[in-house]
């Protein structure tokens, strides 16, 4: 082989190593931050699922809101008037 060939051999072969080696370094380095983060992510779960469960609860009482505004509108009554007797 001329030396022509093996420096195009090894030009071509250069990217591919390099973006093996980048990928196993950034995988590495991922791991790493993952087991110091991992002890103080289960701790945040359960304020994660109470924060859903609240946002939850708010969304409900809105839609319940809603429905009784669309209620009265329907009904001839100003959202927030509730009908006296008779009316």
């Amino acid at each position: 082989m001329s030396s022509e060939t093996v420096a195009l051999v090894l030009l071509l072969l250069a990217c591919p190593v390099a973006m093996c080696g980048a990928m196993w370094l950034m995988s590495r380095y991922q791991r790493k931050n993952q087991e110091q983060h991992q002890p103080g992510h289960a701790a945040d779960a359960p304020t994660d699922q109470d924060a859903k469960g609240a946002e939850i609860t708010r969304l409900q009482a809105e839609i319940d809101q809603l429905k009784a505004a669309q209620r009265d509108s329907e009904e001839g009554h100003a959202p927030g008037d509730r009908p006296r007797n008779g009316s």
